[in-house]
């Protein structure tokens, strides 16, 4: 299961979870036999009592006179294949005592794994909330730090050997690019850490008034998550409902061309997110629809979204970019957001049908827009939904018969900031691959997403293949000896409401 990375080496698929061939859809079919089994106790106990009935025949009876040896044989064949030690009775109480087994054994692996969650939960909170606490009283030395020795380094800085400031700096470089190689090695301790953010929050709190439980003004701070810690941070940026849905001439390469395959998908949405690139700040939040147009008057749609355009936004700057950190916290958070009332607003806006399917691909913070959605629930039909680099742990569920694939790049720590692992489920399945970056923001791009998106179109997983399977039969991939169809573009951009 490999493809070519950007220098040639090869992208490995580390691991896949959920889907058809996951743990939960294994439970399900397990859980189904059961119930098969159950059927045929009760089917085999109906036939049970068809010996009764035979026995009770009124010509059986008449001829016992006539031949009572023949009888009595008949008698015992009957009662020994439909009451008997190894009749039909006893094996239909054999079937539904293993029906009994099999639950019990599911439900008992079920709590297992629902035991060493909450457990990790727990353990995560409370060293959190460890942090929290012993961070408040070194607050007053740090900033006596800063103020006193702050410009003495600064004054100190000024005048040292111009070759000197090179080499620190060199150090101070690799410092961080230490820092990074840790991170991008250390993927579930990077997730632990921002698990416990809650337990941080209520730590910080609390230890502002160490003689006084309950925190400031006797007021407990309970934030159990990251859900709720993010949704706390979230509340400092005030409500962020307001939107503004544009058309515009913008164009794309490939926006009149079908993808063929997953990492075509990948590909056209990197060319989408360049639209507001660092050089292209005017046209943050730009989003294109793709209207595919098929030979028998039906049409599928595919929603492609960019992720965040400003990580550095503050509650104080805030402007009209609207993937900016704040809209960040409010998706872990579970909250409205300008940005997904704005896809919403422009998928209606570009006569996407109820009834038509659609396909959402969103990378990063559109990724997690995309599963919002679909989790969620809409007027549109969201069939699949593909995401790259994206936590999406925070969202409760997928309706039935939907289908979402989420890849995720090691050494990328985007799609750690849910705290937790992609929950296995037979809606979504989680790809993860190995395309080595430089670093965290380039492993974070969509051209390693690109990359692992072609190793998944090579892969022969089962749970991948009926991915793709699902993206082909409605039409979103044009398939082997697929006929031409007529595709359009539209771009819209969201902005925030002022």
């Amino acid at each position: 299961m490999t493809a070519e990375s950007r220098d040639g080496g090869p992208v490995a698929i580390t691991g896949v979870t959920g889907g058809s061939a996951g743990l939960a859809a294994t439970y399900a079919a397990v859980l189904e036999l059961a119930t098969t089994y159950d059927t045929a106790g009760d089917r085999m106990r109906g036939w049970a009592g068809l010996g009764a009935r035979i026995l009770a025949d009124g010509d059986l009876v008449a001829s016992a006179v006539l031949s009572p040896v023949t009888f009595a044989a008949v008698e015992g064949a009957v009662l020994d294949a439909t009451t008997g030690p190894d009749g039909l009775l006893a094996e239909s109480l054999g079937w539904e005592t293993d029906a009994i087994l099999v639950r019990v054994t599911v439900r008992v692996l079920q709590d297992a794994d629902e035991i060493v969650h909450a457990t990790f939960e727990a353990v995560d909170y409370l060293v959190g909330r460890a942090s929290g606490s012993a961070l408040i009283p070194t607050v007053p030395a740090l900033l006596t730090v800063a103020v006193t020795a702050g410009p003495l380094a600064l004054l100190t800085w000024q005048h040292l050997p111009p070759g000197l400031q090179q080499q620190l700096r060199r150090g101070g470089a690799g410092a961080g690019a230490a820092t990074q190689s840790w991170l991008m090695d250390h993927p579930a301790l990077v997730q632990h850490l921002v698990n416990g953010g809650g337990g941080l929050l209520d730590g910080l709190w609390d230890g502002t008034t160490p003689g006084l439980p309950g925190g400031p003004f006797g007021i407990p701070a309970f934030t159990p998550d990251t859900e709720s810690a993010a949704g706390t941070l979230a509340a400092l940026y005030g409500d962020d409902g307001g939107f503004v849905v544009h058309g515009t001439d913008l164009t794309t390469t490939g926006g009149h061309t079908r993808p063929g395959s997953l990492s075509d998908v990948l590909a056209h949405l990197d060319e989408v997110n360049e639209l507001s690139d660092v050089q292209h700040p005017g046209a943050n939040g730009t989003v294109e629809i793709q209207t595919i147009h098929l030979g028998d008057g039906q049409v599928r749609h595919i929603v492609y979204l960019p992720g965040t355009d400003d990580m550095t936004t503050l509650p104080w700057t805030q402007d009209g970019d609207v993937r900016d950190m704040g809209t960040n916290l409010q998706l872990v958070g579970r909250h409205d957001n300008a940005y997904l009332g704005g896809i919403l607003q422009a998928m209606h806006d570009a006569g996407i049908g109820p009834h038509d399917p659609v396909l959402l691909a969103g990378h990063s913070q559109g990724g997690m827009e995309a599963a919002a959605i679909l989790g969620n629930g809409s007027d549109f039909d969201v069939t699949n939904v593909v995401t790259a680099g994206s936590p999406t742990a925070q969202v409760d569920g997928f309706p039935p018969g939907t289908h979402v694939l989420s890849l995720e790049n090691h050494g990328d720590v985007v799609p750690l900031l849910d705290g937790e692992e992609n929950p296995d489920s037979p809606q979504q399945v989680t790809c993860h691959f190995d395309d080595p970056g430089t670093g965290i923001g380039d492993s974070h791009s969509l051209t390693h997403y690109t990359h692992g998106a072609a190793a998944v179109d090579a892969s022969d997983d089962p749970s991948l293949v009926e991915q793709l399977h699902s993206l082909r039969h409605h039409g979103f991939l044009a398939g082997p000896g697929a006929a031409d169809v007529t595709v359009t573009s539209q771009v819209f951009q969201i902005t925030r409401a002022p």
